[in-house]
């Protein structure tokens, strides 16, 4: 027996041969992990065996749903209801100082966030592997990072380009970096609002004021500094609009690409009434005509769209079996900060994503950041 145990133990991570789990198709585990649409769910079959874990990262199957990352790191699983779970801490490394960090981006598991004082060190970090890439700080010590976005994952390389979205001496500000570059490269412009959601669409920045559905894109150009902005464009989409919808007079726009498009999103409020008098209208922004054309989107078939401080994404919510589809989840931000409910396009109706909220809207958390959406892979 002694000579058994300990031939099992030097074979290492291998699973015994005469395993039944291990012998289960791939395929028909897709079809299980089509009804564990939840990420912890995934985790517990891939640890079952070596044959699971390949093929729960094979191809064909369905990513898990989104998750909520809050201030010092703290993870909100989403649940095939449609409600958060308890969020609970992540470790993460201590360089990070993660009793002061908050995420202000996200890009497939990858968080870019801040830690320590305004203006403090800033980072991307992996939130599964807790690899962490440095970038540079802002340098000064009056400075708010609101929002940053990537062109792509920061795996690869040069070819990703944050964007992010700064307060600096009470005045907005775009600042653009990318591997290789020493600091960032800040654009000043008059049409920085105080309240922007910016997004990468087919290769270039849009900008997008929170408050009233203006529409700006820049041109992203390289000198010797590194990235730079090239051009900027005003599409006047606010003069194909109506200014108002009968009572609701209050704006808070976002964009979000989804199907291949870029989609303008707005909700309109009566003044400061109860959020029951919400309204959201939904618009494709056709780029390839002057001026651009705009036509309404009543339906994202089994698709569910994020939206939140970190911006928005779309996710295939229809691959899952029992997960509601044609669903925008709203998250609060720094011009919304305390919402966070779910909107249903189907019939107008909204609900709360969990109650209470566990984003805190309580004035300390609010002093940290708010909460972004990062959607795993696998």
């Amino acid at each position: 027996m002694p000579q058994e145990k300990r031939a099992r133990t030097d074979a290492g991570d291998e699973d015994p041969p005469w395993s039944s789990w291990a012998g289960l198709q791939p395929d028909a585990l897709g079809v299980v992990l089509s009804f564990l649409p939840c990420l912890a769910d995934r985790a517990r079959v891939r640890s079952v065996c070596r044959q699971w874990r390949a093929a729960a990262r094979g191809r064909g199957v369905a990513p898990p749903l989104p998750l909520l990352v809050l201030p010092r790191f703290r993870f909100a699983g989403l649940t095939p209801g449609g409600v958060l779970a308890p969020a609970r801490r992540a470790w993460m490394p201590p360089e990070l100082d993660a009793d002061n960090a908050y995420c202000v981006g996200s890009s497939d598991a990858w968080l870019m966030g801040a830690a320590g004082p305004a203006g403090g060190e800033c980072f991307l970090v992996h939130a599964f592997s807790h690899e962490v890439r440095r970038l540079p700080p802002f340098g000064t010590s009056d400075c708010s990072l609101r929002k940053a976005v990537l062109s792509a994952s920061p795996e690869s390389g040069p070819n990703s380009i944050v964007a992010a979205f700064i307060i600096r001496r009470s005045k907005p500000e775009l600042a653009l970096w990318r591997s290789g570059m020493k600091s960032w490269r800040v654009c000043r412009h008059a049409l920085l609002a105080g309240h922007v959601d910016i997004a990468f669409y087919q290769g270039k920045l849009y900008m997008l004021w929170r408050f009233m559905p203006c529409l700006f894109s820049f041109e992203l150009g390289e000198d010797e500094r590194g990235v730079t902005v090239s051009h900027m464009k005003d599409f006047m989409i606010e003069k194909l609009l109506p200014s108002t919808l009968g009572l609701y007079h209050e704006l808070s726009c976002n964009m979000v690409e989804w199907s291949g498009r870029l989609l303008l999103i707005i909700r309109y409020y009566g003044g400061y009434q109860p959020r029951s008098r919400v309204k959201v209208k939904v618009f494709a922004v056709d780029l390839s005509t002057y001026p651009v054309g705009l036509a309404e989107i009543r339906s994202f078939g089994s698709d569910c769209i994020f939206l939140g401080s970190g911006g928005g994404k779309t996710f295939p919510a229809g691959q899952h079996g029992g997960v509601e589809g044609n669903l925008i989840y709203f998250g609060p931000d720094h011009y919304n900060s305390h919402e966070a409910f779910v909107y249903s396009m189907r019939d107008g109706m909204t609900g709360p994503i969990v109650q209470p909220l566990p984003c805190g809207t309580r004035a300390s958390e609010r002093k940290i950041g708010f909460p972004v959406w990062l959607f795993p892979s696998e």
